[in-house]
């Protein structure tokens, strides 16, 4: 059980590093994670689905990690949902931290916590940006979130000051989001 945490612990701090985008040159470690099986992948992708009031709901996929400056090599399922604040908000999602709710109650109802460990891929930004993971059975979901002024939006200058847009004071049709889940055994 030891041995299974500090191996957990190891790569948790791996992990984080890479979501966050660490700037520092880290030791490569040349390891390899494995997605999650089908049905696994599957199983979140439903409880995301019948939990958060998005439409049109989530895609899932397989990918092969993108090279990375730890050498860590593998496959991940992603669970992945797009669109406009017209298709993604709603009287119950108003802001980032609506989502983050939504997604991280939904996930924690089908058995994934969030543990001390996890807590390390924590990454929230004033520019639109949230990040967090969950760990059930030897495996890890990280959720990546984003909003940002839709493609082509032009905005005005009450929704803007010093190169800053305000993401709250855009119509949901102005906004877009960009939604993640990155689930892998470790």
């Amino acid at each position: 059980m030891t041995r299974g945490l500090t191996h957990f612990a190891m790569w948790v701090g791996v992990f984080a590093a890479f979501a966050m985008g660490a700037s520092a040159r880290a030791e490569e470690l040349d390891q390899s994670v494995r997605a999650l099986p089908q049905a696994e992948c599957t199983e979140v992708r439903k409880g995301l689905e019948d939990g958060v009031p998005i439409l049109p709901g989530f895609r899932q996929f397989e990918y092969e990690f993108a090279p990375n400056i730890h050498g860590i090599k593998g496959r991940l399922c992603r669970l992945h949902a797009i669109g406009s604040g017209a298709h993604m908000e709603g009287t119950r999602i108003r802001s980032l931290a609506d989502m983050h709710a939504f997604i991280q109650a939904s996930l924690e109802h089908i058995g994934w916590r969030e543990t001390e460990e996890t807590k390390r891929f924590t990454d929230r930004s004033q520019s639109g940006k949230d990040v967090f993971a969950l760990f059930k059975n030897n495996a890890i979901c990280v959720t990546t979130i984003l909003i940002s002024p839709a493609p082509g939006y032009i905005p005005s200058p009450d929704t803007k000051t010093d190169k800053q847009v305000y993401l709250g004071a855009l119509y949901p049709y102005e906004r877009e989001w960009w939604v993640a889940v990155d689930c892998f055994h470790l």
